[in-house]
């Protein structure tokens, strides 16, 4: 009866939030230490002792390892960012020169390389919205250093980003 319960338990917990993943992290570390302490409790008199102090500090060790696997929704479009699933495509030449008249012709060659896949809007949209509107990614792109020689000068551009803002299709 007491491994069906906490098989159920790990079955039927589903935790989408913080909150109910640490809830549940509590009540499954609360039954395993509980179960422990009163199965391996060495007397009779001290199983009710050793069920209640296991069974509290499984509860606080279920929830330090919810909190600590849980992954939420913010830290992993952060942390692991979604790359590109379209292939590079060629930029249109950006006028970086255009202040000096001298240096107005130069058109140097900048690569960007993709590097975020931000969605936008990071919060859920209202049900009688979707559909309607079409999903917003905001990509982060980023130029190496280049080095451009001219002459008897010598130009350093140093690396900088980028961000498109586009619509799906």
């Amino acid at each position: 009866m007491r491994y069906s319960l906490l098989v159920c338990l790990c079955v039927l917990c589903s935790c989408s939030t913080l909150k109910r993943s640490m809830i549940g992290g509590a009540l499954i570390g609360g039954l395993v230490g509980g179960g422990g302490g009163a199965i391996f409790s060495p007397d009779e008199t001290s199983r009710d002792k050793n069920a209640y102090m296991f069974g509290v500090l499984g509860a606080a060790v279920g929830t330090g390892l919810a909190y600590l696997f849980h992954d939420e929704p913010k830290k992993q479009g952060l942390n692991n960012p979604m790359m590109l699933d379209e292939p590079i495509q060629n930029h249109q030449e950006v006028p970086l020169f255009d202040f000096s008249p001298e240096l107005k012709g130069l058109k140097p060659e900048v690569s960007f390389k993709p590097v975020k896949k931000y969605e936008v809007p990071q919060e859920k949209l209202p049900n009688e919205l979707m559909g309607k509107v079409k999903k917003q990614y905001i990509i982060e792109y980023e130029a190496e250093a280049r080095t451009i020689e001219l002459g008897n000068r010598t130009i350093q551009i140093s690396p900088f980003k980028a961000w498109e803002h586009t619509y799906e299709k």
